[in-house]
């Protein structure tokens, strides 16, 4: 049986979702010592599958990014909450933008080959 993609690795393996490579790899060989091939094939399978799930760097960050299905915003609600608290940037800042020209390197008080 293998792990299902929503089946946390962390809780599967019984460790915190901030363990280490070391911390992974001592547990997963715990729990093997304990449900071996032999003897529990099915428990064994999605031990394996755990393991593989926290080591993978990639499937790792997947987890991190991807919100949890349940919270999942709707965007019209997310332009709403941003129409109703936008931004705030300073007058100065705001003409601080304006007054900056493009490919400008040297300063207009600067002598010309002096940078």
């Amino acid at each position: 049986m293998n792990t299902s993609l929503s089946a946390d690795p962390f809780v599967i393996l019984g460790i915190s979702p901030d363990a280490d490579e070391a911390e992974v790899r001592a547990r997963y060989l715990e729990l093997v010592k304990q449900f071996p091939p032999e003897r529990d094939p099915e428990k064994f399978q999605e031990i394996r599958g755990a393991f593989e799930a926290a080591k993978d760097p990639l499937a790792v960050a997947r987890r991190l990014i991807a919100p949890p299905s349940h919270d999942v915003p709707r965007w019209a609600d997310v332009l709403e909450a941003q129409k109703q608290n936008p931004p705030r940037l300073s007058v100065p800042f705001l003409l601080s933008l304006g007054n900056r020209a493009a490919g400008d390197s040297v300063s207009p008080s600067m002598p010309e080959g002096t940078t």
